[in-house]
């Protein structure tokens, strides 16, 4: 239709211009005009499409001349073309739903004289990859599939995936996970996991994987007894109950991590050990940690041994620690420890010594340079420290310091089976050495036992306990010495408070020097047994403390045995000087809780079996709630004073009473009026209670007035003392009893 109505226009623009040149021809006929050109000849351009599945596939020849085409099959443009016109096919749209790709054969070439029929074009359906994302995959083996195949094993560790297989576009698409990933277990989940492909590579799938966890447990056997708990990874407390057979942790742990499972807290009388308690969770709760319980004797410090022993044969001269908790220390022959050592022995060791065999602890005899022996426990029953024999039937020896740079402290102690030494130092266990004119304070014990000794506890030479000592105790073996401490007098106030013996009759016995020469109080309650035939207290000569004084305090006990022939005096100050020296004596007892001063004669003791007390130049005096018993000896003294006359010497009678007051030969001291007060004097021998020996201006005074008297003189209670110028008034001599 286009070409002919081309054709007919051209032949009316022909006929038009004959028309015109016939009108303006002159004279001229009408001529002929020559017949037309042919019109051209023109030829269509097509082909076919094979493979179209989708649609909107749009061809264009020469860039134009749009054509739709909607399914496989022949194809022909619109627009013929002339002969030897050229002309190219293209692919302005690709078809879609799905998705294609069509390609042109013989899209080009030059039109002939026939219709161009064998374009072709060929469509193809796209494919597109399938794969997406992977979060926490720390497992191996994770293996996915799409549409029930492709198998695509995932790394630990990796990000992303894409499986190998690509899809059509149209076609669905499915993944899922075959096989979850192990070591550690992990679960892998997915979303966006199905779907259809459309035009692009599919990016979204994605894989998140989280670890699993598992219980840890297992089995008890041999559980009788409440308060054990276990612990995993040292957390999470578990109690198991009494009789249980099998546990189990509360919380689950992740796979791939270790586990540990320890006891935290034995059961009561029980020892629970753990086996197989170690390792990594894999795949499945752990149920084979196996917990065995048994019942054990308790650890008692100071019996129970760990089976640890160490043996110390050599001298010490560096400190070192010997453990505790059940270690055997062996010393099998006797060692020094050496300046500047210091040896600390941990609580609950245990020290065995071989049959007198001893320590010696020897600091430096000059200077400064200590030695130390240091029992650091802490409680009697559950922190103490024990030094025994090695062979129960054999004793060892001792623990010795050595001078006055020699310390030994003792705390929660316990001694047993020592003292043989020979007889030194009368088989003391602790035998102590001081250096100086008063005792050094080279010993410290705290509530430490001494038992079984074949001799007193301590021994102090010259040496004395520390000031902050406090409890000891000293038990003896039937047939061992009555006294548990050996000490000069100078020491005695040095004994701990809390010191005991076993019995009544265990005492502290005076050993060295009897005398005391400087102010001392004496507070102990064990007894003090003094075996002496005098006891000085004052200074020492020529001019050490003018002026001492003894105080004995509420509960203290002095017992006094005769040495030789004289029974004990006591005697308080010296005479014969310008300034007499002088030594006070002071009481201090209480009514539920007297001094006593008493005979230290065993089985049976009698009235003067020591010669009593004689304040000789004792200003300072004083004497309350005491109790003064079994004295009177004669002690073969001699003052001067107005007592009566013995008619069967014709004289005066002898100086022997409990108590003598004065030097008879000067006026400087007269005691007072409550020189004696509250005091009990009883079962006394001696011709006085009291005997008067000062001078003063006249008689008295009488010292009697609150005290209690029975069996106490064989003359009268009270002499009557010297009066300045003689014992004659007025032409009359005085002599007699102040008070009878």
């Amino acid at each position: 239709m286009t070409t002919t109505i081309k054709s007919f226009a051209k032949g009316l623009g022909l006929l038009c211009v004959m028309a015109m040149a016939a009108c303006n021809g002159g004279g001229g006929g009408i001529g002929v005009p020559p017949p037309p050109p042919p019109p051209p000849q023109t030829f269509t351009v097509g082909g076919s499409v094979s493979g179209l599945a989708g649609s909107g596939l749009v061809l264009q020849d020469n860039g134009g001349n749009d054509l739709t085409v909607a399914s496989s099959g022949n194809f022909v443009f619109s627009t013929a073309l002339a002969s030897g016109t050229a002309f190219s096919v293209s692919v302005k749209t690709q078809p879609l739903s799905p998705t294609q790709t069509c390609v042109v054969a013989n899209a080009a070439g030059t039109v002939g004289s026939a219709n161009i029929t064998n374009v072709a074009v060929t469509c193809t359906t796209n494919t597109y990859s399938i794969g997406g994302s992977v979060t926490a995959l720390t497992g191996a083996g994770l293996v996915l599939q799409d549409n029930a195949g492709n198998d695509l094993t995932v790394a630990a560790g990796s990000s992303t995936f894409t499986f190998s297989t690509p899809i059509a576009s149209g076609a669905t698409y499915q993944v899922t996970v075959k096989t979850q990933p192990t070591a550690p277990s992990q679960t892998c989940a997915l979303t966006a996991a199905t779907g259809t492909v459309v035009s692009a590579n599919v990016t979204n799938v994605a894989v998140t994987c989280t670890t699993k966890t598992f219980t840890v447990g297992g089995g008890v056997t041999g559980l009788t007894a409440a308060g054990l708990v276990l612990e995993n990874n040292s957390s999470d407390d578990l109690t198991v109950a009494a009789t249980s057979t099998s546990f189990t942790f509360a919380t689950a742990v992740a796979s791939g991590a270790p586990y540990h499972v320890t006891v935290k807290t034995q059961p009561a009388g029980q020892t629970c050990t753990v086996a197989g308690a170690s390792g990594t969770v894999g795949a499945a709760p752990v149920t084979n940690v196996a917990v065995s319980c048994t019942t054990v004797a308790p650890f008692l410090c100071g019996v129970t041994e760990n089976g640890v022993v160490v043996t110390h044969a050599a001298n010490i001269s560096a400190s070192e620690s010997w453990a505790g908790n059940g270690t055997v220390h062996l010393v099998p022959n006797s060692i020094s420890i050496l300046a500047p050592a210091t040896v600390t022995i941990q609580k609950c060791a245990i020290v065995k010594l071989n049959a007198s065999v001893g320590i010696t602890v020897q600091g430096n005899a000059t200077g400064t340079g200590t030695a130390k022996l240091l029992a650091a426990g802490d409680d009697l029953t559950t922190g103490n420290i024990v030094f025994k024999a090695m062979d129960a039937t054999q004793p060892w020896g001792r623990l010795r310091g050595f001078n006055q740079n020699s310390l030994i402290e003792l705390d929660y102690a316990q001694i047993s089976g020592g003292g043989s030494v020979g007889g030194a130092q009368r088989n003391a266990v602790i035998a102590m050495a001081g250096a100086s004119t008063l005792p050094d304070p080279v010993l410290k014990v705290t509530n430490s036992v001494v038992i079984n000794t074949t001799g007193p506890g301590v021994y102090l030479s010259d040496a004395a306990f520390t000031s902050d000592s406090n409890g000891l105790v000293v038990q003896g073996d039937a047939g061992t010495p009555a006294d548990i401490i050996d000490a000069p007098a100078m020491a005695l106030g040095s004994i701990p408070p809390n010191t005991f013996g076993d019995t009544v009759l265990r005492d502290i016995l005076v050993v060295e020097n009897a005398n005391i020469f400087d102010n001392l109080t004496i507070n102990t309650n064990v007894p003090i047994h003094f075996k002496t035939d005098s006891v000085h207290v004052g200074g020492l000569a020529p001019n050490f403390v003018a002026n001492v004084t003894l105080t004995l305090n509420k509960g203290v006990t002095l017992k006094f045995e005769r040495a030789s022939t004289a029974p004990t005096l006591v005697g308080f100050g010296d005479i014969g000087q310008t300034n007499d020296k002088n030594a006070a004596l002071v009481i201090n007892g209480t009514t539920a809780a007297p001094v006593l001063l008493t005979s230290a004669v065993l089985p049976t003791p009698a009235p003067g079996d020591w010669a009593g007390l004689w304040l000789i130049t004792s200003v300072g005096s004083q004497l309350n709630n005491v109790i003064i018993e079994y004295a009177g000896g004669d002690a073969g003294v001699g003052p001067v004073n107005c007592g009566p006359i013995d008619p069967n010497t014709h004289s005066s009678y002898r100086h022997t009473a409990a108590l003598l007051v004065g030097d008879g030969s000067d006026l400087q001291y007269a005691p007072p009026a409550g020189l004696v007060t509250n005091g009990t004097f009883r079962n006394n021998a001696g011709n006085f209670a009291i005997d008067s020996v000062w001078q003063s201006a006249a008689f008295g005074p009488a010292l009697n007035a609150t005290n209690t008297f029975t069996a106490s003189s064989k003359v009268c209670t009270q002499s009557k003392n010297y009066i300045t110028g003689g014992c004659v008034v007025a032409g009359v001599d005085q002599s007699g009893c102040l008070v009878q």
